[in-house]
């Protein structure tokens, strides 16, 4: 399933030569070294920081996220601002933990086996699992965990893929990649994006900038400029905390 949406990425976006990449790669061939990359992590740990702005009100979502293949994982978010939160789930390969989802009932919080039905579930399982009991599912998340449908949505949400050459972020060398970005894949484009990869195919920070229509009390709809980052300091191959694994409950 993973090999199949790294060959969607090289299929269905056509590669972008640019005379200023000295390594002669396309943008969808960076970005299928990248998927390739998570995809083959037998662990990751490290921090993903979020920062959103409309109308110069800015929240951040900082998430923390730990694995170790097959099925153990530890993500935890916390939103700042006017409405702080945090969300947790946990997994020691046995059981997982994540907070009550959004209208269900029940505890605080729910367990359930890693195994079911004969089937032994993966971390990319554990993660849409807790779909509706996470602050946010990000790109870099979804590429991170390399959860095969959410890789298929995001191709759909880059209308256009291409290589800019090389910046500078944070001191380092990195290829930028952007294109037009759509929330809605039934839609047209309605915003930009920009992806920025290290030399050894990390992903270093996502942006989208769009426009976007908000449901406001006593105004209705209003559109808004949207402006996103996620930062992202993953380590692939690192060591990781065995304590975080523990199933809270």
């Amino acid at each position: 399933m993973i090999t199949t949406a790294i060959a969607l990425l090289i299929t269905i976006q056509a590669p972008q030569q640019d005379s200023t990449n000295p390594t002669k790669l396309s943008a969808s061939q960076i970005m299928s070294k990248v998927f390739s990359r998570y995809a083959s992590a037998q662990t990751i740990s490290g921090t993903v920081k979020m920062s959103q702005t409309a109308r110069d009100v800015t929240v951040h979502i900082n998430t923390e996220l730990q694995y170790e293949r097959p099925g153990k994982i530890y993500i935890h978010q916390a939103r700042d601002g006017s409405h702080p939160q945090q969300w947790l789930l946990t997994s020691d390969g046995r059981e997982f933990s994540y907070d009550r989802p959004e209208g269900a009932f029940g505890r605080d919080r729910f367990v359930e086996w890693v195994s079911q039905n004969g089937v032994d579930q993966k971390i990319q399982d554990l993660y849409m699992a807790a779909e509706k009991s996470l602050g946010e599912q990000n790109a870099v998340l979804d590429i991170a965990v390399s959860q095969p449908n959410r890789l298929k949505l995001l191709l759909k949400q880059w209308a256009t893929l291409s290589y800019d050459g090389r910046v500078t972020v944070n001191g380092d060398q990195v290829h930028k990649i952007t294109g037009q970005y759509r929330e809605n894949v039934d839609l047209p484009p309605a915003g930009t994006y920009e992806i920025d990869v290290s030399e050894n195919y990390d992903l270093v920070r996502y942006i989208t900038d769009e426009r976007r229509v908000f449901s406001v009390p006593k105004q209705g709809a209003v559109e808004l400029n949207l402006h996103t980052e996620w930062d992202s300091n993953l380590q692939v191959g690192a060591k990781v905390q065995p304590n975080l694994f523990r199933v809270v409950k």
